[in-house]
């Protein structure tokens, strides 16, 4: 699982959401799992969403889109 801690430019982190081949699924407090490459509600809640230093819960579903995400991490701060 990765955490999010920061999306400085939600845009830029929703391509890298679309560029993975798996699928990225959210995981929200109340212990709900959404993925954010189909469900369209999920997408909008993470627009509004406010980090609060609590960061985001990620899971991927597939291998190779860990270096796609990192990279994205690494990069936003």
């Amino acid at each position: 699982m990765l955490k999010i801690m920061l999306i400085s430019d939600m845009e830029k982190f929703l391509e890298k959401v679309n560029s993975c081949q798996g699928d990225v699924l959210l995981h929200l407090p109340d212990g709900t799992v959404c993925n954010l490459k189909e469900d369209h509600t999920a997408l909008q809640m993470l627009r509004m969403m406010k980090l609060n230093g609590k960061g985001l819960n990620l899971s991927l579903t597939d291998v190779r889109d860990y270096p796609i995400m990192m990279n994205y991490m690494m990069n936003a701060a």
